[in-house]
């Protein structure tokens, strides 16, 4: 790509050639004599785009923008565009002619014909809607939205002269739907006025914030106006230092901490932002802090909260009397060609004497097994209950072995966005029971969403979990507080019932038990167990991709389909990661992916295609809910139904468009536009840990020498464990047995197993 170089030109807008929520291309005609250097295509057009507004065609813009060289052609990024101001009845009547249908148009014109000025000055208090026929709340809004996106934000990208972005004003004004208001947060708070959208961190914040200064102060010393007058030294100030405070604890909290030492954070602090540093003392002391100074533990206080709230709502419940008389005894052979164990059999106990117990048992320990037997009991004594997941994956399981009706936390506690979640403090959960499975992957901010609809004195809470799978994403450490504190009943399954076959039940043992189990002459293959079930293929990293593609055939011709081959590797990117694996495996396991006449959508370096499998790869909070391919619309404002879509969640594309995509997630079709697509990746091969919680009837898993430094013992586990009939692994058995003498961290720093103990 050539250099980029800044221009300014003035443009009328010939067509739009691509329109998404986020970003547009639009063909400009550009007069030749009075900017020869704006490069034209062979449509004797230029190409301007970027994250912009809508634009009118045959409406005069003033673009300011950087030229850009791609593989398509020159094109112009914009990063400030503006049209005239209105200054005549007639000028008035045209734009609002591009906004609503012609009666609309006219009606607003009659009423309020200073509705440009009204908007751009805020003055709007008198705005009398039912004067306006046919234009309601939302419209309204989208007239607002319009006249501040051709008029009011270019003005502030020229006030702050370049430095604030055109996407990040809109992202302000999304935030702060008011100029005015935009303008005074930035004076008044400029770290939380920034730090507070999404993608923008403190480093980006702080960097963008200190140029602004910097330049406000020139200004001043040139006679100009400053961009912001700070009334204090920014560098020097203490709302730096507690932004940079709240960055820190937060990034502790992406490695999965809730809390750190306050004399670690002050090291971190004095690191980065020296100058202002001085200030700790003081903004530690913030209210949004947590400091505990005989500990010197500190961390962000609603996280501490958190934390604090699920400890005394669990103590609280196991104090409630609600003890059921049931004998469990007669349970003991209650399935079929099954007798539990006295640690099975412990979780019906825990059951009927507790309000709050745990099932921890590793895989092969009969943790199905229980959980069936305290669904009959349930079913037998009438009680009610409901069964839920972290993700939609592992409910999906769930719902396999119990064939009962399961469903996500999210789902079952009807988190319906932007509204948020229907049961709650104010209204629980009318169950016996609510039980939970895959709790390991459950974070501490959405377990304390199921504590809120939780009314112990009538609700009983199962959590069910495997302390040797890898902990939630986000921060906190939830199954192994709970259980190293004592205070939660708690059945643990030690015996592995299939330990005897030498299987993959075996393996998966010794490899969570840290105990070698490949020797050194394994040459081509290892075959383990009497049914066959886990099969160990030597393999130099140079011959893996071709081993994988070979085997997938190969189990497609034995009759296997995609939904039931999982890849899984140790990470995403490399030559061995999940995204070039699946843009090998994409081609055999979907045919439409070999049509030149099948409609193809490309977003960066995939293209997806109808029937392709994918995944979540980020939490999608607004996810726009489809039939087939209409939006559902809520009538009394004129939005798409919204749902969520969990980071790791897997789904399948059923209808494809060149701009937008229809995919179903495990039940629920939500419509994705090229921008959400960015989210989304092919999920024929996943990562370890995004496989946690599901299961797949074969599981090809790959670790080669270049992993190695990734791999432990318990993504291994995980790795393994989710194959419901047979396990290729795929790798070098030096690699292996050096991973199996590692484990993941868990050792997290955390209140909950403390406050536990500590709560009376």
């Amino acid at each position: 790509m050539s250099q980029e170089k800044e221009v300014r030109f003035k443009c009328e807008v010939v067509r739009c050639v691509y329109d998404s929520e986020n970003f547009k291309v639009y063909a400009v005609s550009v007069d030749t004599n009075e900017y020869p250097e704006i490069k034209r295509s062979k449509y004797g057009t230029a190409s301007i785009c970027g994250e912009i507004h809508s634009l009118a065609e045959m409406q005069k813009y003033e673009v300011l923008a950087t030229e850009e060289n791609g593989k398509n052609g020159y094109s112009y990024r914009v990063k400030n565009i503006r049209r005239d101001k209105i200054g005549s009845a007639l000028d008035m009547q045209l734009f609002l002619s591009e906004i609503l249908v012609p009666r609309q148009a006219q009606t607003l014109f009659e009423v309020y014909p200073d509705i440009v000025q009204r908007v751009m000055d805020n003055n709007l208090v008198d705005v009398d809607l039912n004067k306006l026929h046919g234009i309601k709340a939302a419209t309204f809004e989208k007239i607002k939205r319009k006249i501040v996106y051709n008029f009011c934000l270019v003005e502030l990208v020229e006030e702050f002269q370049g430095l604030l972005s055109l996407p990040m004003l809109k992202r302000l004004y999304e935030k702060y739907p008011s100029i005015q208001v935009i303008r005074n947060k930035m004076r008044q708070s400029p770290y939380n006025c920034l730090c507070n959208l999404s993608g923008v961190g403190f480093v980006t914040a702080d960097k963008l914030l200190l140029e602004i200064d910097k330049v406000s102060k020139e200004n001043v010393k040139n006679g100009k106006p400053p961009i912001l007058d700070f009334d204090y030294d920014l560098i020097d100030s203490k709302q730096r230092c507690l932004s940079c405070i709240f960055h820190l604890l937060g990034e502790n909290q992406g490695n999965g901490h809730t809390k750190t030492d306050i004399v670690e954070l002050r090291n971190q602090c004095l690191k980065l932002v020296p100058a202002c540093s001085h200030h700790f003392v003081e903004a530690i002391k913030d209210d949004g802090i947590y400091f505990d100074k005989p500990s010197r533990e500190v961390a962000i206080k609603a996280t501490y909260k958190t934390e604090e709230y699920i400890a005394q709502s669990m103590l609280g419940g196991l104090q409630m009397s609600n003890e059921w008389e049931c004998d469990t005894e007669s349970y003991r052979n209650c399935i079929e060609g099954v007798t539990l164990s006295d640690e099975q059999l412990g979780g019906l106990v825990n059951l009927c004497k507790h309000n709050v117990s745990i099932i921890n048992g590793a895989a092969g320990c009969g943790k199905t097994f229980a959980t069936k037997a305290i669904i009959k009991l349930l079913d037998d004594y009438q009680k009610s209950y409901m069964l839920f997941s972290p993700t939609g994956r592992a409910a999906k399981v769930l719902n396999s072995y119990t064939d009962r009706l399961t469903s996500t936390i999210h789902r079952g506690l009807k988190y319906i966005p932007p509204d948020g979640w229907t049961f709650n403090k104010d209204m629980k959960l009318n169950t016996d029971v609510l039980i939970i499975d895959e709790v390991s992957m459950c974070d501490i901010f959405l377990f304390r969403r199921v504590i809120d609809a939780i009314d112990f004195s009538k609700t009983k809470l199962i959590l069910i979990g495997d302390n040797a799978q890898l902990p939630s994403v986000s921060c906190g450490n939830l199954l192994h507080d709970l259980m190293e504190s004592k205070m939660i009943p708690t059945a643990t399954l030690n015996k592995v019932f299939r330990y005897s076959e030498g299987g993959l039940m075996k393996v998966a043992t010794d490899v969570r038990e840290m105990r070698k189990y490949l020797g050194s002459d394994v040459k081509d293959f290892a075959v383990f167990g009497d049914n066959k079930d886990y099969m160990f293929i030597q393999s130099a990293s140079d011959k893996i991709v071709k081993n994988v593609i070979a085997l997938y055939k190969k189990l497609l011709d034995q009759g296997y389909k995609p939904d039931d081959i999982m890849v899984l590797s140790a990470q995403n990117k490399g030559e061995l990661g999940t995204v070039r694996l699946n843009n090998f495996i994409q081609k055999i396991a979907n045919p439409n992916s070999l049509s030149e006449e099948t409609c193809k959508m490309k977003v960066g370096e995939t293209t997806y295609y109808n029937d392709d499998i994918v995944i979540q790869v980020k939490n999608n909070y607004k996810a726009k809910l489809a039939v087939e391919q209409d939006d559902i619309f809520d009538v009394e404002d004129g939005k798409a139904r919204e749902t969520f879509i969990a980071n790791g969640e897997t789904g399948r594309i059923v209808e494809l468009g060149f701009h937008n995509a229809i995919i179903d997630f495990n039940g629920e079709k939500v419509k994705y536009t090229r921008e959400n697509m960015a989210d989304i990746k092919l999920g024929y091969s996943i990562t370890a840990h995004k496989s946690q919680g599901g299961s797949a009837q074969v599981i090809i898993f790959i670790t080669p020498s270049n992993h190695v430094f990734m791999l432990n013992s318990n993504i291994i586990y995980v790795g393994l464990t989710r194959t419901v009939k047979k396990c290729y692994h795929i790798g070098d058995a030096g690699v292996v047995n050096k991973a199996l003498k590692k484990k993941e961290n868990f050792d997290r720093k955390t209140f909950l197993g403390d406050l536990l103990k500590s709560i009376t």
